[in-house]
């Protein structure tokens, strides 16, 4: 019997029937432990960490982080998990080249999209898989190696074990994936931010796996897979010879074999009362490849033709490119709601599946929570969800609707959070669905990272000088998703009091006043000296005298004098950059003073640009570091330049 070594994910998601089989584990792993047996992965020799390395980061299964990777990959507009999810644009197509509408499934349009990419120079090569029964990962760089992998297979293969052979030779790559092997593509494209540390390195040379870069994943449909022997033994006991079988397709649910002398078509019912489908897609959501750039499928359009959903900028982009070039021709015949009925019936296995698991008290990761914005795991394993505010302002009935569903569903606590948002405490896994759809409805939202907290401001406290809470939204409103990746935070405080403790955020803005005197109405009293926190102010020859070095411009001798000799000579935002209150805090430095709203959002576009310009370590690096890297006057001098160009727009 084959030795078996210690590894988290063997104990967690393998063992316990979750493995999707997707092969991302075995991508990152730079020492090339890990095998692929009929029940799934295993390791081939002991693990320093058990295991615990970069295969258990990249693991869907332990959780998809699909809100966080979702801001990018949908351009910073992404919405709330839906039913089929979200998209630019749904189409019709098929391939114009014959040879590939007939060697391809339902009219060959994957395929002529992919010969689209190779030809027209936009990738180096493609991964997908070959072979009719048991499915190889394999690396394509040209038209006759895509119509050899033209058409549909049943059986789990870890695909993604070829991403890590393409990066050897392969710098630009289209990779072609069911659902489950979507997620874990993204989990591996976005490694370094969602786990805020680089990739695993060998212990041979000491560097880590070296990925291509995923211009372009294409997501299919998938209902359920199959393990391979199990799907032999089945089918041989039905007397079908494979050897004969020239094309095989599943619709609704019958499998349908071309055989050399005819067909033969078997309820799906009976593939799963023998035990044939592969444990983990019994506890699989996603039907339709919701993360992918373009998803494709039967479900949805006529025979012979392909539904592909442009679910970004980039998936349109390709699918009209593809036209323009003459490679497939599409049509905007499709039927939404067949596609929505095919991705609820998914749905419907998923939830007996749970029930079933439950109730024998199996594991379960609850993996998809993270499919929510804002819904984390908590250290005792239930879940918190933290619900948005409007910059800390909330009314009674937004109040009572978060805690009634606070009783319902969690263990009745809430958690008022230092951002200015409630999360709902003690949430069980197996309520995550049902409560953020009452959430929803309600008319609720969650919110993760991001957030731009801000003090009261001149609306409510009588030391305010600007207004912060509107402000505040409609930064949150402009920037939470594009910022929330790189874990900028803003804070806004309406004077110098700064309450929010601008110079300690990222972005800190800040209200201010500079006072001038009136010589001729001043009349040396004194008042305002008495009000002057700081001690900025004096009386010299019976004229009040101000020190500008010790001024905060906080307003307050404008406020005080009783003679309104004190004058504003000008009122607006400071904004302060690059601070932090995180594990290693640094004070922000300040950018430009007396800045109008319409500065504030110009130059945060410019920090923003600049910033991506020179990050190097996504989730490890804050802004405060990259400006001490860069070096303080080059990064403002790049900064403004940017700005200047935007204005000029």
């Amino acid at each position: 019997m084959k030795e078996e070594f210690k590894w988290f994910l063997r104990d967690e998601v393998v063992n316990p029937g979750l493995c999707t089989y997707c092969g991302a584990c075995a991508a990152v792993c730079p020492n090339d432990r890990i095998e692929f047996l009929e029940d799934g992965p295993a390791l081939t020799e002991e693990c320093p960490r058990d295991g615990m390395g970069a295969c258990m980061n990249v693991c869907h299964r332990i959780t998809t982080d699909a809100s966080r990777m979702g801001l990018t990959i949908f351009g910073f507009k992404a919405k709330p998990p839906s039913l089929i999810g979200q998209y630019e644009k749904m189409v019709s197509a098929r391939a114009v080249d014959s040879a590939i509408r007939e060697a391809g499934q339902d009219g060959g349009a994957v395929t002529a999209l992919l010969a689209y990419c190779l030809e027209s120079g936009l990738v180096d090569g493609v991964v997908a898989t070959k072979g009719m029964w048991k499915p190889t990962p394999s690396v394509i760089t040209d038209k006759a190696g895509l119509l050899e992998a033209a058409g549909s297979r049943y059986s789990v293969a870890p695909i993604l074990t070829a991403v890590e052979e393409a990066g050897k030779t392969l710098n630009k790559i289209a990779v072609v994936a069911l659902p489950c092997q979507v997620n874990g593509l993204r989990r591996m494209q976005f490694f370094e931010g969602l786990n805020a540390h680089p990739l695993e390195v060998s212990e041979e040379d000491g560097m880590p796996v070296k990925l291509p870069a995923f211009v372009y994943t294409i997501g299919l449909y998938c209902m359920q897979n199959f393990s391979y022997e199990r799907l032999k033994d089945f089918l041989t006991a039905k007397g079908v010879d494979l050897g004969k079988v020239k094309k095989f397709t599943i619709r609704q649910e019958t499998m349908r074999l071309e055989m050399e002398d005819g067909s033969v078509e078997i309820d799906l019912g009976e593939f799963e009362d023998a035990g044939v489908v592969w444990d983990g897609c019994s506890v699989c959501r996603d039907a339709v490849s919701k993360l992918a750039d373009v998803s494709a499928g039967y479900t949805g359009t006529p025979k012979d033709w392909t539904t592909l959903i442009a679910r970004n900028a980039k998936g349109l982009e390709l699918i009209e490119g593809a036209e323009n070039a003459g490679y497939i021709e599409t049509s905007s015949e499709v039927e939404v709601d067949r596609i929505e009925e095919f991705a609820d019936r998914k749905m419907r296995k998923f939830d007996r599946e749970l029930k079933k698991r439950l109730s024998e008290e199996k594991p379960i990761k609850f993996y998809w929570a993270s499919d929510y914005p804002g819904v984390r795991r908590e250290a005792k394993g239930t879940f918190f969800v933290k619900i948005r505010t409007s910059s800390g302002l909330v009314n009674h009935d937004y109040l009572a609707k978060v805690a009634e569903l606070a009783g319902k569903y969690g263990d009745g606590s809430l958690e008022f959070t230092t951002r200015q948002t409630i999360e709902i405490q003690g949430v069980n896994g197996e309520k995550i669905d049902d409560l953020m759809a009452e959430l929803y409805e309600k008319g609720l939202m969650t919110i993760g990272m991001g957030y731009v907290v801000a003090c009261p401001g001149m609306a409510y406290c009588p030391e305010g000088l600007v207004e912060t809470k509107q402000l505040a939204n409609e930064l949150t409103a402009e920037f939470v998703q594009r910022l929330t990746p790189h874990k900028m935070k803003i804070g806004v405080a309406g004077c110098p009091n700064s309450c929010v403790r601008v110079r300690r955020h990222d972005i800190g803005i800040m209200g201010h006043v500079r006072p001038v005197l009136d010589l001729e109405t001043c009349n040396g009293c004194g008042r305002c000296t008495e009000t002057c926190k700081p001690g900025a102010l004096s009386v010299v020859a019976g004229k009040a005298q101000i020190d500008r070095d010790t001024c905060i411009e906080c307003g307050w001798c404008i406020r005080s004098c009783p003679h309104e000799a004190m004058i504003e000579e000008a009122k607006g935002y400071s904004l302060w950059i690059g601070g932090n209150d995180a594990r290693i805090p640094t004070d922000g430095i300040l950018l430009k003073n007396f800045c109008t709203k319409e500065d504030l959002f110009r130059l945060i576009n410019s920090v923003a640009a600049v910033f991506l310009k020179y990050r190097t370590k996504p989730g490890r690096e804050r802004l405060g570091n990259v400006i001490r890297r860069v070096g303080e006057g080059e990064f403002l001098r790049e900064v403004f330049e940017t700005e200047e160009k935007i204005r000029s727009k």
